[in-house]
């Protein structure tokens, strides 16, 4: 928990690999660590929105395992080895265990679920319990949009029978039946330059036209239909003494579906393009990085199979539909079943007390094992 793993720190990420190649291979699974591909050309914009501090090629590789566990079926385990946290953040908030509870920079998001994963594929070999065959990838550039992992997740998961996640559990232990589709939205408004003094009637402010904007953008936000648009960072002017001839505005944009996602991009269209202010101007550019996942009869038979685990363990859990997106969001679409939130409980995500319950460990490594066991026909 004590090594530092944004996805700009590459040294860090392969750190945190070793680690959990080593628990794998002692599992029984060949583990290889797989050169990302290249980010397509239509998504290389977004590349220094998402990981602004470090050149999006040189993100750690991807670590892929793979294990015969001796049943018919597959089955594909996804994680991520880096966190949300920069560097440094450990000196303010170091990893630290009071009263059962486990605090620290990615402990739940998602190192506690790489312990849960590495942990129940200990327990099946230990144990002599058959499963499925299993692949295993683990992103290092999940907080940084999977730019490059996402065609490996997808390359892994066609065909396997599901796919299971170790993201930590949601609101007091529920597993995650669907995801949203996320993406990323630039508004960039073009106004015109002039000395903010002797020519100030002949500038345009692009500040003031995209601040106009921002308020319609979050107004698109309906929770009951699970649409979430936000301005994250907006960024204008070059100078103090001059009327600002440029502003950008990076939202997020979330949809419960691909239909919610085609309404959302087609109001962002219509305010970017609106002239807010005269000779003003904008533009939009949007991609959804990660896909809807479907919750279909499929998920709840998967789901069928974790609850008979569930009452065997005496682990009672909910299932839930997430507005967040993860590495799951690119096994869904492909018709794989998916069932999310494996991981260990806890909340704070990505803040100062970013936290898990320790005894969840355990029981949800068993829950994991189990699951994997009875998929198999255990």
């Amino acid at each position: 928990m004590n090594i530092e793993s944004h996805a700009s720190q590459p040294e860090g990420v392969r750190a945190v690999a070793g680690v959990v190649a080593g628990e794998l291979e002692l599992a029984g699974l060949a583990v290889e660590r797989v050169s990302a591909p290249s980010v397509p050309p239509e998504a290389g914009w977004l590349e220094p929105i998402m990981l602004p501090e470090l050149e999006y090629s040189r993100v750690a590789e991807i670590v892929v395992a793979r294990g015969d566990l001796g049943c018919a079926g597959s089955a594909l385990l996804l994680a991520d080895l880096d966190t949300s946290y920069p560097a440094g953040t450990l000196e303010r908030f170091p990893f630290r265990v009071e009263g059962g509870v486990a605090f620290g920079p990615g402990v739940a998001d998602m190192k506690g679920g790489l312990v849960v994963l590495t942990a129940a594929l200990r327990a099946l070999r230990d144990a002599g319990l058959r499963a499925p065959a299993v692949s295993v990838v683990l992103s290092p550039d999940e907080q940084a949009g999977s730019l490059r992992s996402r065609q490996v997740i997808e390359a892994e998961a066609a065909g396997r029978d599901c796919c299971l996640c170790v993201e930590c559990a949601r609101d007091g232990g529920n597993l995650m039946g669907s995801r949203s589709q996320c993406g990323v939205a630039l508004i960039e408004v073009r106004g015109c330059e002039a000395h903010a003094g002797s020519a100030h009637a002949s500038g345009v402010s692009a500040i003031e036209a995209l601040a106009r904007k921002v308020a319609d953008v979050n107004g698109l936000t309906d929770p009951e239909r699970g649409l979430f648009v936000s301005v994250g960072l907006v960024s204008g002017g070059r100078r103090r003494s001059v009327v600002p001839g440029l502003c950008t505005a990076v939202v997020d944009v979330r949809a419960a579906d691909p239909a919610g996602w085609d309404e959302l991009e087609a109001a962002l269209r219509v305010i970017a393009a609106r002239e807010d202010l005269p000779g003003s101007s904008g533009s939009l550019s949007i991609r959804a990085h990660r896909p809807a996942v479907p919750w279909n009869p499929e998920t709840d038979r998967l789901i069928g199979v974790a609850r008979r685990a569930g009452d065997a363990l005496g682990v009672s859990f909910g299932v839930v539909r997430s507005g967040a997106g993860g590495s799951s969001a690119f096994a869904g679409p492909l018709g794989v079943p998916v069932l999310d939130g494996m991981g260990p409980s806890g909340g704070g995500l990505m803040t100062n007390h970013e936290h898990i319950e320790v005894a969840t460990l355990a029981e949800r490594a068993a829950l994991l094992a189990l699951t994997l066991h009875l998929l198999g026909g255990g």
